[in-house]
């Protein structure tokens, strides 16, 4: 079904609507819409409709709406705050991502489900405080933070919310993707023990927190779960959590020192990168690989102790790590790729102390001859 529709200066009237506007064939004017107002009897907003409209300050909404569908009013960076009515069961994922504006949401109370990233504003986001209508089902709030009705797991909480410090409800069991991302008042978050489970990006550009500790209950550490805390000076990991994801704890400008999981088996892309004040890392037994970028541009670190376990060193895991005079490869490992220590430029001493590895093939050309190698056997 195609749209129906009308402009009047700058409003567009809608009568129905069936698919997104065309991104090329309204360039002359989307972005000259401040204001859309769709007509009662319209069920649904189709997903990407109002995508990209970088004008658009208000959306009347009818009574009629059940759905408003994924991306629906993505990348409206002057969207006000929008009334939902009453009869909206569905938000759809990234349906108000991206629109920074928006500073208070109240939830009808016929809401059911949210879309991944439906929320998520940014790093510019005044998002103050989500609630949610009396009797909603699925969903509740408490002092404008957004969680599911039983309160086991925290949604969201607002970024521009004008608090220092934040103790999560003992009820809690899990921090959704993305729950605090971006919220820049925080300066220390207090997680419950019970605390079973963190979702990717659950703290990331947290750009003032500097203190969190993850209870034990914690079972892993998901992607980018504090990438770019650029404050955060002190974290303290469950000691038995048996992952550290992808770029989790990477990019903490201020990261003095960190004690990771015994129970991790390997070091993921840039896990413990980009972190320049860590000046000494323990890798725990049990990690057989230090993977593509593991500890790239950790251009403080003097010290690293490999553990015995470790089998493959792979490329580019201490890209640029600068401050690196002296390493030990121990006995088990049986692969180094040729990329691993590219730009270790103070790099002197490697003693090398597995027979599995025959000749000096993975030095990078830039530091033969500057690069004493020591067998030990």
């Amino acid at each position: 079904m195609e749209n129906s529709y009308r402009i009047e200066g700058d409003t567009l009237y809608a009568d129905s609507l069936g698919e997104p506007f065309d991104y090329w064939a309204s360039e002359d004017w989307r972005h000259e819409i401040r204001r859309a107002v769709l007509a009662e009897g319209i069920t649904a907003i189709p997903s990407g409709c109002f995508q990209y409209f970088d004008g658009l300050e208000e959306a009347l909404l009818p009574a009629t709406l059940g759905e408003i569908g994924s991306s629906a009013f993505a990348d409206c960076p002057r969207m006000g705050d929008p009334v939902l009515p009453e009869g909206v069961t569905v938000i759809g994922a990234g349906a108000f991502q991206g629109d920074y504006s928006i500073r208070r949401l109240v939830l009808p109370a016929s809401l059911v489900r949210i879309g991944e990233n439906a929320l998520y504003f940014g790093d510019e986001s005044r998002l103050l405080s989500i609630e949610v209508a009396p009797g909603n089902p699925a969903f509740s709030s408490e002092n404008g933070v957004l969680f599911t009705r039983d309160k086991t797991r925290l949604l969201k909480y607002p970024s521009a919310k004008r608090k220092a410090e934040y103790d999560v409800p003992e009820t809690v069991k899990s921090i959704a993707d993305s729950a605090f991302a971006h919220s820049r008042y925080l300066h220390r978050i207090r997680l419950p023990e019970g605390l079973l489970t963190l979702e990717s990006g659950a703290f990331s550009f947290c750009s003032h927190l500097e203190e969190l500790t993850v209870p034990e209950s914690v079972t892993g550490i998901p992607s980018y779960a504090f990438f770019c805390c650029e404050r955060l000076k002190k974290l303290t990991l469950p000691k038995r959590a048996d992952y550290l994801g992808f770029e989790s704890v990477c990019n903490c400008s201020a990261l003095e020192e960190i004690t990771l999981p015994e129970g991790i088996t390997q070091l993921d892309y840039a896990a413990v990168g980009g972190n320049p004040r860590l000046r000494e890392l323990v890798i725990p037994e049990g990690v057989t690989e230090l993977c593509n970028s593991a500890l790239i541009d950790d251009t403080g670190l003097e010290r690293v102790v490999l553990p015995h376990s470790l089998t493959e060193i792979w490329d580019n895991a201490f890209r640029r790590c600068t401050s690196l005079e002296e390493i030990v490869i121990p006995e088990n490992v049986r692969c180094i790729d040729d990329e691993a220590f590219i730009n270790c430029k103070k790099l002197r001493r490697v003693i090398l102390r597995t027979g599995l590895i025959s000749d000096d093939g993975w030095l990078p050309e830039e530091l033969r001859g500057r690069v004493e190698v020591i067998r030990e056997r």
